[in-house]
């Protein structure tokens, strides 16, 4: 019997779940001269569904074995793929998952050939990637590492973000601007008792076009802008921001204040197109004219450089002020762009999220960032427990989940407190 009698034999007995006769036909078909890739990996597949793990991963280690002596196997099949998800489908979702974790743990996952352009299995001609280990930093390789949420912070987010010492201590007087998740900041900080001065903050301030409007006007009283300064009124609808107090009172705060954080939520802005100026939080309807206001997703070169003139105009102020950016993990509300509200989501946050990564690539001394959105949004995805949503709307991050990140915050930023 030939070596692909042999092969078509053994496969057809893991078809029918006979892993005794498909191990006994594929060793022969995989130690025939000249055999396979396929025949290896099925043969692997027939010891470990009849539950001898360890053998099934000894023919994992024999085949790199034999590929670093040099030693050559024919390509995969072309329709090794067809067979395997064949095979996948009648051992079932949960069994056909548990074998192909098996095979992608010993890291022998074929690539598909598509033509000339697909894998020959020509191991020799594979050169490893040049890296340091010390200078690499790898994602979590297990996914046990995110039980523990506390250390995968310490261990994978925050690295490379933090100040080398502790920049306030319990009586500074530290300003959160932007949109609703620096409240949660205020409002927290508050309650620690870690904020000893007050000012009141439009809490409209979601985009950057509307945070570089209002630091003007505390720093220089220009209110060139102030016919786009529209917030959202506690009870709902729009209302015009005016200032409580002149621009003065508010620079005397922004001069000894001990330090800034700045968050930052919205790509997707309203416009004036006929003036060019950008609304802070949306159009009212006693004035909106569908020929002049449109919405749109600003560039990532718009939000730079909105953030880089408050950097510097803060500096004019205060040369040796701490300013820490944020992006916040609340998701959009609504869109007014044609793609779907997640996908709309993710183009406004990966906006801002570069448009912050521009910005720390400048030279800024004392400019820092607190990535609270890769703790929500990224590490969210690998925990268990929903860090949304707690009352009922998906878009609240839960109370718990922001103590955690402010207290995390707290540890890193505020020294014996």
């Amino acid at each position: 019997m030939s070596s692909q009698q042999h092969f078509e034999q053994g496969y057809s007995a893991l078809l029918q779940q006979d892993y005794a006769a498909a191990e006994k036909a594929l060793a022969a078909a995989a130690n025939a001269p000249g055999s396979g890739l396929d025949s290896i990996i099925f043969l692997s597949a027939a010891r470990y569904l009849g539950g001898d793990e360890r053998a099934a991963a000894a023919v994992f280690e024999t085949l790199k074995a034999n590929l670093r002596d040099g030693v050559r196997f024919a390509p995969l099949a072309e329709r090794f793929f067809e067979r395997f998800g064949r095979l996948a489908g009648v051992l079932g979702e949960r069994q056909g998952d548990a074998l192909y974790q098996f095979i992608h743990s010993h890291r022998i996952i074929p690539f598909q050939n598509v033509g000339r352009l697909g894998a020959d299995a020509d191991f020799q001609s594979v050169e490893p990637w040049n890296f340091s280990r010390e200078a690499t930093r790898f994602y979590p390789k297990k996914q046990a590492e995110f039980s523990d949420l506390s250390r995968i912070i310490e261990t994978h987010v925050l690295p490379g973000w933090l100040p080398e010492l502790p920049l306030f201590s319990a009586d500074s007087s530290v300003l959160t601007m932007g949109s609703c998740f620096a409240q949660n900041l205020r409002n927290y900080l508050t309650e620690r008792g870690l904020q000893s001065d007050w000012l009141f903050v439009p809490p409209g301030l979601n985009n950057t076009f509307a945070l570089r409007n209002f630091l003007d006007w505390c720093l220089t009283g220009e209110r060139g802008s102030d016919a786009y300064w529209y917030d959202q009124h506690d009870q709902g609808g729009a209302v015009k921001w005016q200032p409580p107090a002149e621009h003065e009172a508010y620079r005397r705060v922004l001069r000894d204040m001990s330090g800034m954080v700045l968050t930052i939520g919205l790509a997707e802005v309203w416009y004036d197109s006929d003036s060019g100026g950008v609304f802070w939080r949306g159009v009212p309807k006693s004035i909106y004219d569908p020929r002049r206001h449109k919405c749109r997703v600003s560039t990532v070169q718009e939000n730079t450089d909105n953030l880089a003139h408050m950097v510097r105009s803060l500096r004019a102020l205060r040369p040796d002020l701490p300013i820490i950016v944020t992006l916040s993990p609340i998701p959009l509300k609504a869109t007014f762009e044609r793609p779907s509200i997640v996908t709309a989501d993710c183009v406004s946050k990966s906006t801002l999220r570069v448009a912050i990564h521009e910005l720390m690539q400048q030279d800024h001394d004392k400019l820092y960032y607190w990535p609270s959105f890769e703790i929500v949004r990224w590490l969210g995805s690998h925990i268990e427990e929903a860090l949304f949503g707690e009352d009922g709307k998906p878009r609240h991050v839960n109370r718990r989940t922001v103590r955690f990140i402010l207290e995390t915050f707290i540890r890193h930023y505020y020294a014996g407190v």
